[in-house]
């Protein structure tokens, strides 16, 4: 009798230590919630919990099941009260398939935004291109854009090899403007680039303050009887090392060493809390130009952040995400360890344009996969 008395009394410990547990990742997911509102050069400690908002939905839906699995449905509400409030946000990440989607419209605008990674520079041999790079160029060609966003783009090397030549034969898309990082008085021959079907009425960059490698380019295209203005940004990198990520991809074997361990971690979050400020202040700087373009709007880029992020929340503003009405299915665009998750969009304005379709092209070419959305513009006359 001692025993099962015994057990009796384990058995409502472990439960309360469960609802304790419980209780703190809803505080947290109520934190990661509340990234979006809140500036991280403010107050950065919120954007971590929205980078691990997406983990703190999976544990809510797993305390949920346990407890009524158990029977305590009260409990469950809890968990699946805050899972219903911030419905719209997971849908950010994960967009089931309604059958509302229309298909890609062949009279619709392709627009594809993709982070080459340099057209993988580095593993270029006696200045030829590397494979991945010339499959990168035959993806462009099945693709057919008709309007290209490059974020880390280089522009081959002098004399040798001509990038710009290179992805005009395989688009057809003319019309360009590239955008160079400008550094000491001096362009490298990196930055970012623009390839459209139709011309270019104007061009303009939109500098962030202490940063010169990334920034913003927008590109005012005329279409028909219609302009529009397109922006093609990169916002601030985490700048992880390779030691970072393997670090990073092998935790279980750094916890060994707990002083490197430590250390590490610090490093890590320091890095990330770095960027998060530095893409605050950029977003802001970014929406106004949004806000006062006199033109329909369409943003690509890599943001470097999740749609649960400060920086998303400010840049997408009264914009619609091609993702959220014409994608289906997970939306990682992100092929390393950290950040996972969806960091790469197309975002449109939202009376002037419908998404038609969107979709991640899942080939590991780059450390980002392109993204590629058919949108509909609704002419002036209709």
């Amino acid at each position: 009798m001692t025993a099962v008395k015994k057990g009796r009394r384990k058995f409502p410990l472990f439960k309360g230590l469960f609802f304790t547990a419980n209780l703190i990742v809803v505080v947290l997911f109520a934190m990661g919630y509340a990234a979006a509102y809140i500036p991280p050069d403010r107050n950065w400690i919120f954007a971590f919990a929205g980078l691990a908002f997406p983990y703190l939905a999976l544990a809510n839906i797993a305390f949920a099941i346990f407890w009524l699995i158990t029977g305590k449905k009260y409990i469950a509400l809890l968990s699946v009260s805050v899972l219903i409030i911030s419905w719209s946000r997971l849908g950010g990440y994960y967009r089931f398939h309604t059958g509302s989607g229309r298909p890609a419209d062949s009279t619709g605008i392709n627009v594809m935004s993709y982070n080459v990674r340099l057209f993988d520079l580095y593993n270029w041999k006696k200045n030829k291109i590397s494979e991945n790079a010339a499959r990168q160029f035959q993806l462009l060609a099945e693709q057919k854009p008709d309007l290209l966003c490059i974020q880390e783009y280089h522009a081959g090397r002098s004399g040798k090899v001509d990038i710009c030549d290179s992805i005009i034969k395989y688009t057809g898309l003319k019309h360009k403007y590239i955008a160079h990082v400008s550094m000491d008085g001096k362009d490298k021959p990196y930055g970012i680039a623009v390839f459209s079907r139709w011309p270019l009425t104007g061009t303009g960059i939109v500098r962030f303050e202490d940063n010169p490698v990334n920034f913003c380019q927008f590109s005012d295209i005329l279409i028909g009887q219609d302009t529009i203005r397109l922006f093609n940004v990169h916002l601030e990198s985490i700048k992880f090392s390779r030691e970072d990520y393997l670090f990073v991809t092998d935790l279980r074997k750094n916890q060994e060493d707990q002083e490197v361990f430590a250390e590490n971690s610090l490093k890590i979050l320091q890095k990330l809390k770095r960027a998060f400020i530095s893409r605050a202040r950029q977003s802001r700087k970014l929406s106004e130009e949004i806000n006062s373009s006199p033109y329909p709007v369409i943003v690509c880029g890599d943001f470097n952040d999740t749609p649960s992020s400060y920086a998303y929340h400010t840049i997408s503003g009264k914009l619609n995400d091609a993702f959220r009405t014409g994608g289906q299915g997970f939306s990682q665009t992100y092929a390393g360890a950290l950040p996972s998750f969806r960091i790469d969009y197309i975002l449109h304005d939202e009376n002037r344009f419908s998404a038609n379709s969107f979709s991640r092209i899942r080939e590991p070419l780059s450390d980002h996969y392109p993204v590629v959305a058919n949108l509909s513009l609704v002419l002036k006359d209709e």
